[in-house]
This record gives structure tokens, C-alpha cells and sequence, in this order.
């Protein structure tokens, strides 16, 4: 073949190459634009859309009444990428940044570093920014990539340390929270969760739902263009309300203000929490900042424990307190009856080798059931709780809820200790321990433990014979236990009633009474080794119809009448001066 004839060959086989590059090029293009339209599309969005997510603001928590207690404030964080780390070293960006805030370099990039070691794509650089410091971001937004300006909500206490241990507090979501908590709660690191207390146990209704939307930004990260598209809707949390009320909860916080203890006082036939005070406290406030080491440091090492929550968590002896149940015991049991006299009282009582005082030196000399009562004579319960078994004393303290836990919604609640001979056998060794020990337990001393919280619902069953549930801290929230059957008659009850009005009346506790109001309750000294004695007081008023139940102990602070009998006194004259009658007055049939 000559040159001539190749040349149309080659031109022809050209011309193919041609044609079916081109059908290749036209193929993947079309193949580009229809077949795979939706996932470049998908792709070019995200090059130029970013999505962000809207936390919902946490629902608040308000009083009886509707006071906000807790709610949210909020803030703009100043926020970086954290590729402006690179090689553990600030950027140009952030080198500039820390020139202009005046921030110390040293300590800052050893938190901004701590930040980025757990996992985050943007760190903090500055928290709750001053608006001079927003401006100066806002006004130099194109030579600051990666630098953002981010809104968050703050949890806020409207009255800092009042409420403190009733609601607790929100801190920011750990290790743990995630590991644990319901994977449609969707929590992510930097989020708010509840820590203690309401915050807690309500979590699920407060937290709400975080929503989604899409933001278009340049190639700097600035936004631009459009108003963002709602991906998924932000659904608020929702409200909850306590069944405390403000002004009452301030009136026993005043009255037991520099002192250390507790204040309860329960609504009948509710059970509902009016006021529950423990005190030292804290600011709740400050568990939602960044507080340095040495403040830490100096709240948890306090001796006077600010975060113990003495409401549920403190078990004292109930000392004289408990002498009602020791009465009532003694009455089912047949072993004394309402117009008993035993032997009289020299101020104290031989037992074996021992001489259990009374605490009147003196001693009381001859008085019936209902003046032992209401004169607090312990020689007569010393008899009476050796006439008893072991066993029996602690079935009646466990029938008025005592030795369990009666809050519902704290995990952190100690249930006290009543203690039973099984108790005893475990603790010293079967047949280890003798009857001695009733004569502690009949005056509510020895092993005996209860809460604040327990006594208050003591006082509020003796008042209406058990028709009253265990405690609510929320509106709504489902009692742990409800009403309760006690094992005892009705003209008992009626008897323990009429008794413990006398103490107030013309006994131990005389310094609760108030005019125009009839109150009936127990003082109380609990004997305590590590120092001076607790002050108890519990009480209900009015008398012939309750309404109110109040338990008050002053930790070393000497005798109940004396000391916290005034303090329930004057909550119940704040509680009748305010009308506060949360509850319709349930008639008690003598």
C-alpha cells in the first residue's frame, strides 16, 4: 500500500478515536448530570451549606404558684475551629485574638488544647463574651477564618442558693451522661444535662428537643446569603412547677438563717413539699460557670458540707420524737393503756449494772401516759419499751413510713435505720445483744436513724391516722406510696392527738404556740457523740383540722423546745399570716 491510499485509512481511524472519546465524554456526562443529579447536588450543598444545631432551651422550674426559680439566660460564646491549633501552636488567627482580648497565652492554649482532646471540632475561646469583643469579631469577620460567633443558653437561679438542694443544678454533659443516657435524648459533648436534684429527676421534661438548620456560608465560614433552612424544629422543654412556695420557703430560710439543720413542712392530706430548707447551702449559680480549682476546692472541703442535702440525705436519732410511736406501740400491744402510771421517775433508771438518765435531773416523780408525753419523761419510756419486743417497737415506726426511703425522686435519699432483731443478729452476732437496747430505742435513741423529710411525714400521719401519701416535690408527680392503713385504733389515735396538743400546750414544747392557732407536736434532744445535742421539733397545725406539718432540727444546738419549737412556731404564724391554706383541711373524727 502507498503513502496515498494510508492516508484516508488513518483519517477514518482518527475520526473514530474521535467519535468514541467523545460518546465516552457524553456518556459519564450525561451519566454525571441525571444518573448521579442528586448526589453531586447533596455534595455541592454541603460545600457551601453547613448544618447547625439549635439546642432547646430548657423548660424552667417555678414554685406552687408559677415564680420562676430556674430559667435560662442567654449568651454569645466566641468560638474557633480547631485546625487553628495546629501543631499545638496558636495560628495567626488566634495569635491576634489573644493580642486583642488580652488573654494569657500560656493558660489559654492549656485549656483550649484540654478542649480540643475531647473530640471537639470548635473550641471556646471566649465564654459569655463582653459586646466589645463581639463587635471586634463582627467588624473583622473576613480576615478571621474559622472564627464564629455562637449563641447559647445559660442556666440561671433566680434565687441562687434558696432552693438549691430541692432543684439542684445543670452541668455540662461528661463521658459518662453519654455512655448512659437514652440515645434519643441526642446529647452531645458541651450540652447541659441535669446534675442533682429536679434538674435531675426531671430531665426527660425539661430538656426539650434540638432542632436542625442549614446555614450557607463562604469559603471564610461567614454566612451568607439566604435566612437558614429549618431541618428539623426546635421543640422547647417544658415547664415544671414545684409544690413549694416561695414566700414560705423564704420565711424558713430567714428563720433558721447561721444556723445549721433543716426545716420541712408538708401540706396535709396532700403530702405535698411546702418549704424544705438545708442549710449551709450554696449557689446553685455557680455550679453553671467555669469556677476555678481553689473555689472548688474550698466548697467541697468545707466542714459544714454546703452540698449535703440534709433534707434527705442526714439521719439523725429522733430522740423524744419518737416517744409517740413508742406510746402507740405500747397501746396495740396492750402492755400500757392511756391512763397507765409506772413506776415514778427519780431522774433516771436501773438497768442491770447501768443508770440511764432522764434529762430532768430531777426527775419527774409520778405522771400517767399522757403527762410522761407531754413532759418528755424518758423513765417512763424506758419502762415501757422493755415491756416491749424488739420487733414490735420497729413494726409501728415502719407503719408511718420510717426505714424507707418516701421522696420518689431522689436516688441519693437515705432510708434511716430502723432496726429489728435481724438487724441486731447481723450487726453483733445472733444472741450477741440483749434487751438493753430497747431502752435506747424506746426514747428514739441508739441505732435508730430517720431524715428530716420522714419526720415531717410522722407528724403529718399522726395527724389524720395515715391519709396522707408519702411527699411531692413536683405538681403532678406521683407519690412514692400513698395512704396508709396504720395498725393502731381509732381512740388510740385520737389519744396520741390529744397528747401531743398538751405538749404544746402546757409542755415541752410550749415556745411553738401561737395565738390563734391550736398546735399539736413533740420536742425532741438528740444525743449526738460527736458533740453538743440536735434540737428536734415536729408538729401539725391546726389541731382539730390539719393542714400543715412542720419538722425542724438545729444540728448542736441543745434542747428541741428551747431552740427549734420557736422556729416552727414562727413558719406556722408566716403560713397562717399569708393564707397559705394550700389544702382543703381534712376533719380528724375524735
Amino acid at each position: 500500500m502507498d503513502f496515498k491510499s494510508a492516508q484516508p485509512l488513518r483519517g477514518r481511524i482518527f475520526r473514530a478515536l474521535a467519535l468514541m472519546l467523545f460518546g465516552i465524554l457524553l456518556i459519564n456526562l450525561v451519566g454525571l448530570m441525571v444518573g448521579r443529579h442528586d448526589f453531586y447536588r447533596e455534595k455541592a450543598l454541603k460545600n457551601r451549606q453547613v448544618r447547625f444545631r439549635v439546642p432547646a432551651p430548657r423548660g424552667r422550674i417555678t414554685d406552687r404558684d408559677g415564680i420562676p426559680l430556674a430559667d435560662n439566660q442567654f449568651l454569645s460564646d466566641i468560638t474557633i475551629a480547631s485546625s487553628c491549633l495546629a501543631g499545638d501552636r496558636p495560628d495567626s488567627t488566634l495569635q491576634r485574638l489573644m493580642t486583642w482580648f488580652d488573654l494569657p497565652v500560656e493558660q489559654t492554649m492549656e485549656r483550649l488544647l484540654a478542649e480540643r482532646r475531647k473530640g471537639r471540632g470548635r473550641v471556646t475561646l471566649v465564654r459569655a463574651a463582653a459586646m466589645s469583643q463581639l463587635v471586634a469579631v463582627e467588624e473583622r469577620r473576613p480576615s478571621l477564618p474559622g472564627v464564629r460567633i455562637q449563641s447559647r443558653l445559660r442556666r440561671r437561679y433566680l434565687h441562687g442558693a434558696l432552693f438549691a438542694h430541692v432543684v439542684g443544678y445543670t452541668g455540662e454533659v461528661d463521658q459518662e451522661d453519654l455512655d448512659t443516657a437514652d440515645p434519643e435524648l441526642d446529647y452531645r459533648v458541651g450540652d447541659s444535662i441535669g446534675k442533682q436534684g429536679v434538674e435531675t429527676a426531671f430531665e426527660v421534661r425539661l430538656r426539650g428537643h434540638s432542632g436542625i438548620k442549614l446555614e450557607e456560608i463562604n469559603a471564610s465560614g461567614r454566612i451568607v446569603g439566604r435566612e437558614p433552612v429549618e431541618i428539623r424544629r426546635v421543640l422547647p422543654g417544658r415547664d415544671v412547677a414545684l409544690t413549694l412556695s416561695l414566700p414560705l420557703q423564704q420565711a424558713m430560710d430567714s428563720l433558721m438563717a447561721g444556723r445549721r439543720g433543716c426545716g420541712v413542712a408538708l401540706a396535709i392530706p396532700s403530702g405535698e413539699v411546702l418549704a424544705a430548707v438545708s442549710l449551709p447551702t450554696f449557689d446553685a449559680n455557680l455550679m453553671t460557670t467555669t469556677i476555678g480549682p481553689e473555689q472548688w476546692r474550698a466548697l467541697i472541703e468545707d466542714p459544714a458540707k454546703p452540698f449535703f442535702n440534709r433534707i434527705i440525705q442526714a439521719t439523725y436519732p429522733p430522740g423524744s420524737l419518737y416517744k409517740a410511736v413508742t406510746s402507740l406501740a405500747g397501746l396495740a400491744k396492750g402492755v400500757v393503756d392511756t391512763n397507765s402510771i409506772l413506776d415514778p421517775c427519780p431522774g433516771g433508771f436501773q438497768f442491770g449494772n447501768r443508770w440511764f438518765k432522764c434529762w430532768k435531773v430531777g426527775g419527774h416523780g409520778f405522771l400517767d401516759h399522757a403527762g410522761c408525753l407531754e413532759n418528755s419523761c424518758d423513765v417512763f419510756y424506758y419502762q415501757l419499751g422493755l415491756r416491749l419486743e424488739i420487733d414490735e417497737l420497729a413494726a409501728a415506726a415502719r407503719s408511718f413510713g420510717l426505714g424507707s426511703t418516701v421522696s420518689g425522686i431522689y436516688p441519693e435519699e437515705m432510708p434511716g435505720i430502723i432496726p429489728t432483731a435481724e438487724w441486731y443478729d447481723r450487726r453483733f452476732g445472733k444472741r450477741k445483744w440483749t434487751r438493753g437496747v430497747l431502752l435506747n430505742n424506746s426514747i428514739g435513741q441508739g441505732e435508730i436513724l430517720v431524715t428530716p423529710l420522714q419526720m415531717a411525714l410522722l407528724a403529718a400521719r399522726l395527724a389524720v391516722s395515715g391519709k396522707v401519701p408519702t411527699p411531692t416535690f413536683v405538681r403532678g408527680q406521683t407519690p412514692a406510696g400513698g395512704e396508709i392503713d396504720l395498725p393502731f385504733s381509732a381512740a388510740h389515735m385520737s389519744w396520741i392527738r390529744m397528747a401531743l396538743q398538751q405538749v404544746v400546750d402546757t409542755g415541752t414544747g410550749r415556745a411553738a404556740r401561737r395565738a390563734g392557732v391550736t398546735v399539736a407536736g413533740k420536742t425532741g434532744t438528740s444525743q449526738n457523740p460527736h458533740g453538743d445535742d440536735h434540737a428536734w421539733f415536729m408538729c401539725y397545725a391546726p389541731a382539730e383540722a390539719p393542714e400543715v406539718a412542720v419538722a425542724v432540727i438545729l444540728e448542736n444546738a441543745g434542747h428541741g423546745g428551747a431552740m427549734a419549737a420557736p422556729v416552727a412556731g414562727e413558719w406556722l404564724h408566716a403560713y397562717f399570716a399569708l393564707h397559705s391554706a394550700y389544702q382543703s383541711p381534712i376533719e380528724v373524727t375524735p
